[in-house]
């Protein structure tokens, strides 16, 4: 499902970038029209980084309303934002907390 299928001068240029990212602990934005393999370069980065036996988390940015992305991904802390009554995780914190209890 995520293999990286041909031999371009451009896709290896891809591939380098992947190796290079998924050595390191940096945020990686991934960016490219409908179709252009976003989700198997996130992946690919995934599979080779050090968190590879963790859960990989595919998040629809494009269904969170601009207004609670932020807050979505990074969480926040109570009156951080109008209806902000609690402190709430990121979603990153919640995943992990759940992947630990599986483990």
């Amino acid at each position: 499902k995520f293999d990286m299928v041909g031999e371009s001068a451009a896709l290896e240029q891809v591939r380098e970038v992947i190796e290079k990212v998924a050595s390191t602990d940096a945020r990686v934005l991934i960016t490219g029209p409908n179709g252009s393999g976003k989700e198997i370069v996130a992946n690919q980065i995934h599979q080779l980084s050090a968190r590879s036996r963790q859960a990989f988390i595919e998040v629809n940015c494009a269904a969170i309303p601009s207004e609670l992305i932020e807050s979505e991904l990074f969480g926040h802390v109570k009156g951080a934002f109008t209806g902000a009554f609690e402190n709430e995780k990121t979603r990153a914190e919640f995943l992990r907390l759940i992947t630990a209890s599986l483990d």
